[in-house]
């Protein structure tokens, strides 16, 4: 009997090395492109030879495409490397009690195509269905091959439990809250598919394409119709254990959150009494009315505006003292009127915080879901099929 302790085994195997390999040099290509052999092979490490053979497995798989770049190389006509338009797309939803967005995206989130649709009063099994209907539209209108498309992500209005793939908290969208949308959805369209919180969603896109881009970490805090944030730290968006991070109304008891909730009924609400002063015609006064007036130099609008800072303010501070992240973004339908917001805020927090965040407004506006959900679901789409082609081709 061979009584020697057995010899520990490395944990990266042929195949995983190849497969990190590939994805080196596809990150490299959609970083830079057009982009040679020989720079892809300085900026990876990697050699000629194998960076060639990887190369070919992108080119089988239809990531990549190749071209002569004669304005960097006219007399030689080198062969140079980008991602393929038309190789792999991702489909990009945003989900919502008025309107269902969509746009179809390809690699470095390319939109191939997009298209809204009024979806006002639909209960949430006749969203997924619109939601297919939708995604045909666009493949459609891209003439693209419907076999492209190998990922969905959606942003809904809740808390999307990690574990169950359910939809709590949401109150915006009919028959939504319970609805298990991750396994409706991916039957409906046919492709894995990714759901998430909206405005977590809003943070990635602001990280990936916006405002956030440059800070390690930020909170993108979203203040419209509701209120939520999104934390990404550390450059990666912070979901908690049930995906529940960022519910900020939770941290007020009941008789704290009406005094202190920033979103537009609560607002209304505490101008109610207002209602003549701000306008006397007596038609409907609404918080675009209250923030045009505002601007205009009505004093009463004036003071419900400095009543919105101190609310969002009060919802930042929680933020601030739990996560203490650098930079927090404020959207949404209210918190997009950075002018008159951004001074009262940032006074506020001054005299609150020891070490207040820097504020600034999104740069994507009511874009930022969308954005966030074609990031990572062209980012998924393309992980499919370098998982896919390292599973089954053969090593180098």
């Amino acid at each position: 009997m061979d009584n020697r302790a057995p010899r520990p085994t490395s944990g990266v195997t042929a195949a995983t090395l190849r497969e990190m390999n590939i994805r080196t040099v596809w990150s490299v290509i959609e970083g830079g492109h057009p982009i040679s052999r020989a720079e892809i092979a300085r900026l990876t490490g990697i050699s000629k030879p194998t960076v060639s053979v990887l190369l070919e497995e992108l080119l089988a798989i239809g990531l990549v495409t190749e071209s002569p770049d004669t304005a960097r190389d006219p007399s030689h006509g080198a062969v140079f490397f980008g991602p393929k338009p038309d190789g792999v797309h991702a489909l990009a939803l945003d989900l919502g009690a008025n309107r269902l967005r969509s746009v179809l995206a390809g690699p470095g989130t390319v939109i191939a195509a997009r298209r809204d649709v009024d979806v006002r009063g639909l209960p949430a099994p006749r969203m997924v269905a619109a939601a297919a209907e939708l995604a045909d539209t666009l493949i459609a209108e891209a003439g693209v091959r419907p076999e492209t498309v190998r990922y969905a992500v959606a942003g809904v209005p809740g808390v999307v439990d990690r574990h169950t793939g359910r939809v709590w908290q949401a109150l915006n969208i009919p028959a939504l809250n319970g609805f298990a949308i991750v396994d409706e959805l991916q039957a409906a369209l046919g492709v894995p598919v990714t759901v998430e919180n909206d405005i977590d969603l809003a943070a990635l896109g602001e990280n990936t394409h916006g405002t956030g881009a440059a800070a390690e970490s930020f909170a993108f805090l979203s203040v419209g119709t509701g209120v939520g944030a999104g934390l990404v730290l550390h450059g990666h968006l912070h979901r908690g254990f049930s995906g529940a991070a960022g519910e900020l109304d939770n941290a007020f008891d009941s008789s704290a959150f009406a005094a202190n909730d920033p979103c537009a009924a609560a607002i209304l609400e505490y101008a109610a009494p207002h209602a003549a002063a701000l306008r006397s015609d007596g038609g409907p006064v609404t918080t675009e009315l209250i923030f045009d007036r505002a601007r205009a130099g009505d004093a009463t609008a004036e003071a419900v505006v400095d009543e919105v800072a101190r609310r969002i303010a009060a919802y930042i501070a929680v933020l601030a003292a739990v996560a203490d992240v650098e930079l927090i973004i404020l959207g949404g339908g209210i918190g997009l009127n950075g002018d008159l917001l951004l001074h009262r805020v940032a006074r506020r927090l001054q005299e609150r915080l020891p070490y207040p965040p820097r504020l600034e407004v999104s740069a994507l506006g009511d874009g930022a879901v969308l954005t966030g959900a074609a990031a990572l679901g062209a980012a998924e789409a393309v992980e499919k099929v370098i998982r896919e082609r390292t599973k089954t081709g053969s090593g180098y």
